[in-house]
């Protein structure tokens, strides 16, 4: 997997991606969009405290609305679901 260019603003995936190696302590690239987050031991504990990090890191409010979550790209679908909502600051 190559280097992402510094240039460039990271996406949404490649947050939600690098925060959940991060979280769970495994290498980035074993993280793909259909990866299932049951495979990779994600629980609804490790669901909450991502979701409540990426809150922080995009500065957007999910609510209580926690939509079914099965592979990483369902996180990724619903951050960018939000950040497409939000009112420009």
């Amino acid at each position: 997997m190559s280097t992402p260019d510094q240039s460039q603003p990271a996406t949404s995936y490649d947050t939600v991606v690098a925060m959940l190696a991060a979280q769970l302590e495994i290498d980035a690239a074993t993280i793909l969009p259909d990866t299932e987050l049951a495979t990779l031991g994600v629980d609804s504990l490790t669901v909450a405290e991502l979701i409540f990090d990426l809150e922080d890191k995009f500065d957007i409010t999910l609510g209580d609305e926690r939509p079914s979550l099965v592979v990483v790209q369902d996180i990724v679908d619903n951050i960018d679901r939000y950040l497409n909502n939000k009112p420009a600051a």
